[in-house]
């Protein structure tokens, strides 16, 4: 094998050499045009042979997996020779030959250095879901000086009731950062935009239902339309129009079951705020069969809700009234008084408040105000 190495090379460096002095003989100026057409002829022949013994001598060195297919490879080598007379050769040699048989260079990217842990170790535990409760969010929403980290907070209220993470949207589209305000506002009009549509698609599909579970379908309407404005997704004149569409609803459902004017004075109300969520989120076809189990529930909800949209309605007498109608309806005591105590408050009736505030004894507090009547009676 390096007798035949030495051949071709020795071939092609003599066509090589003959080549050259055939195209320096050429350039004579004391020949014939046909004579110098002749030698230049020649000069090419000689080169092309050059050029074969040359790249077949290339050919033979090359590594196994980059001769095949032989025509392909041989016929590049030839190219390039050809192509390149002298300076072909000594390229194809030093960028070509030598450079394939070294070893190929591995990025130092690709190896990962992973620091042994000193004993005992135990792994991190990773759950499917963050285990974050919404306190922690709020306070990593409130107090985290790393925008990175109240951005992946916000992100992990995908995982949570809208209910629940309503407050902490709140608090994100109030934060300095464009990102972490941006991601809260898109959550917001995500979820309104899933209520919205779910209030047309019952309102469309109200006529078809049965007579026995129209109300059950207008209760749901009205409480969707009630967490929209609970949770202060619309404001404005929108704000006003579910307001409106809710106390319809309502008025409807009240009047219908045999409850006279005066016992139901202009009324919209909805259901609680947690079966609104559930409900926005099922379809059309689902929310006939819920609409028609609400039809068997009792009245003290329904009134509770409508007082609660005639609060948020400003109408401080007519929710005391709808208030009264719930707890004759069935409506524990307890469940109540927050209500009254709110009301109360806002008619400036102290003594009142402080009466309802002092039977209390739920653990929970509801109303919006109810924490500055609080505050006011602890003075």
């Amino acid at each position: 094998m390096p007798r035949m190495y030495r051949l071709l090379a020795l071939a092609g460096v003599t066509a090589e050499v003959v080549a050259v002095l055939l195209m320096w003989l050429s350039a004579d100026d004391a020949l014939a045009v046909w004579q110098e057409g002749a030698l230049l002829f020649t000069a090419v022949v000689f080169h092309s042979a050059s050029s074969y013994y040359l790249a077949r001598m290339f050919w033979h060195s090359l590594p196994r997996r980059y001769k095949l297919p032989p025509r392909r490879s041989l016929g590049l080598l030839f190219a390039f020779l050809w192509i390149l007379p002298v300076f072909g050769a000594l390229g194809v040699l030093w960028s070509i030959t030598r450079a394939l048989k070294r070893p190929r260079t591995r990025s130092a990217k690709n190896v990962k250095i992973i620091i042994l842990p000193e004993l005992p170790f135990s792994p991190p535990v990773i759950f499917p879901v963050p285990p974050y409760s919404q306190g922690a969010l709020r306070q990593i929403v409130h107090f985290a000086e790393r925008s990175l980290k109240r951005l992946k907070a916000v992100m992990a209220t995908r995982h949570m009731a809208p209910r629940e993470a309503m407050e902490i949207w709140s608090k994100a589209t109030r934060d300095p950062i464009d990102d972490v305000r941006l991601l809260a506002y898109a959550m917001k009009d995500d979820h309104e935009k899933r209520l919205t549509d779910r209030v047309l698609a019952l309102t469309e599909a109200l006529p078809q239902f049965p007579p026995r579970a129209q109300n059950a379908c207008r209760k749901t309407i009205a409480a969707l339309c009630w967490e929209l404005v609970y949770h202060k997704l619309v404001q404005g004149a929108v704000r006003q129009h579910w307001l409106k569409n809710a106390r319809t609803q309502m008025e409807v459902v009240l009047t219908s079951s045999s409850i006279t004017p005066r016992d139901a004075p202009s009324a919209s109300a909805s259901a609680p705020a947690g079966t609104a969520s559930e409900a926005s989120l099922t379809s059309p076809k689902h929310g006939m069969s819920e609409a028609s189990s609400l039809s068997g529930r009792a009245d003290p909800d329904s009134w509770l809700l409508y007082g609660r949209i005639l609060l948020e309605s400003g109408e401080a007498a007519l929710a005391r009234k709808a208030f009264v109608n719930a707890e004759i309806h069935g409506a524990h005591q307890q469940q109540l008084l927050p209500w009254f105590a709110e009301i109360a408050f806002r008619e400036r009736k102290f003594s009142e408040a402080k009466r309802c505030l002092s039977a209390l004894a739920r653990v929970g507090e509801k109303g919006r105000e109810l924490a500055l009547v609080r505050a006011w009676w602890n003075k």
